[in-house]
């Protein structure tokens, strides 16, 4: 539903709750033919700049107002100038969601697989009601707001991965898979399934929308054979399996793990060598649950909000 700059009103903004760190601005919105809605206003904008509201409306109930203001840039975008200064190369993964070229790593927190029983069981009680029914509505609305927490800190998570690194790097270079290839290609259900858990489409275009809201490259380089090559005398080994987590050239007798090669490996094509090649992997803080924990014997992403990463 869209309004445009007329049909709506909103008032009475006040900063609720108590402590710095609990503090949140709550306003009245009256939409025409609906009626006043209390809504929680995530930033700051001037009225008077508002040319169209979007009302949108979620299977799970939970409803999102997009004000669109015309001439205006948010505030702590930052334009990056001259030529980047520091880069990194990041491998995507199923075991490890990211590998960075600097060391780090992100476990893969697969909120999908892990809510897989509980979606099941909700999924049963949904086919016992009868159809139309008032239990059949709040059935489909459980398991609406189970997916919906599943996709809440998948992209939480994303968001927060670029946040961490648009701050830190001026240069992201990352591989061009074919995501949907990747999935067609897979050899066992459960592979295919936490390929989709994983969404690298969707951290991609996260990790995009981050770097260029500061004014920072992505690059995008050719995926083929980047598991497969030496990153220090370029020659390919072509007897490297999935099973083999240590890459091992036969050429040179380089030996790296097999992601931090192939994160060393898009750094090269992108035209940047790394200064050191790091002595170990270590993992992004906070590990290893990042909010998932088990519900009622069940499991099931339990917060739709990945807790902050820290720098270190």
């Amino acid at each position: 539903m869209v309004y445009p700059q007329s049909g709506w009103r909103l008032s009475n903004i006040r900063v609720v709750g108590h402590g710095e760190n609990k503090k949140k601005k709550k306003a009245r919105l009256y939409l025409s033919k609906i009626g006043f809605f209390t809504v929680v206003v995530h930033r700051d904008f001037t009225l008077e700049q508002v040319c169209q509201v979007c009302i949108k409306l979620n299977p799970s109930g939970r409803i999102y107002v997009v004000f669109l203001v015309e001439g205006e840039e948010a505030a702590n975008e930052q334009k990056c100038a001259g030529e980047p200064k520091k880069a990194v190369g990041l491998d995507v993964g199923i075991a490890r969601l990211a590998t960075l070229s600097d060391g780090r790593f992100l476990d893969n927190p697969k909120p999908l697989e892990l809510s897989l029983e509980r979606i099941r069981l909700l999924q049963k009680c949904l086919s016992r009601k009868r159809k139309l029914s008032k239990n059949w509505f709040k059935a489909k609305l459980k398991l609406a707001k189970e997916y919906e927490y599943v996709k809440d800190f998948r992209r939480d998570l994303f968001f927060k991965l670029g946040a961490l690194l648009a701050a830190e790097y001026d240069l992201l270079v990352l591989e061009d898979l074919n995501v949907e290839g990747l999935i067609r290609r897979g050899e066992t259900r459960r592979r295919r399934l936490r390929l989709h858990d994983s969404a690298f489409s969707e951290l991609r275009r996260a990790l995009e929308w981050e770097f260029e809201k500061r004014g920072k490259t992505v690059l995008r380089v050719p995926a083929y054979n980047t598991s497969r090559e030496c990153s220090r005398c370029g020659e390919i080994n072509q007897d490297l399996t999935l099973q083999d987590r240590v890459f091992r050239c036969p050429h040179c007798g380089f030996t790296l793990d097999r992601d931090l090669n192939a994160c060393l490996v898009l750094l090269k094509r992108a035209g940047w060598v790394p200064p050191v090649v790091p002595a170990e992997l270590r993992p992004l803080p906070p590990l290893p649950s990042l909010g998932l924990v088990g519900r009622g014997g069940h499991g099931g992403a339990t917060m739709r909000e990945a807790p902050p990463f820290r720098v270190g």
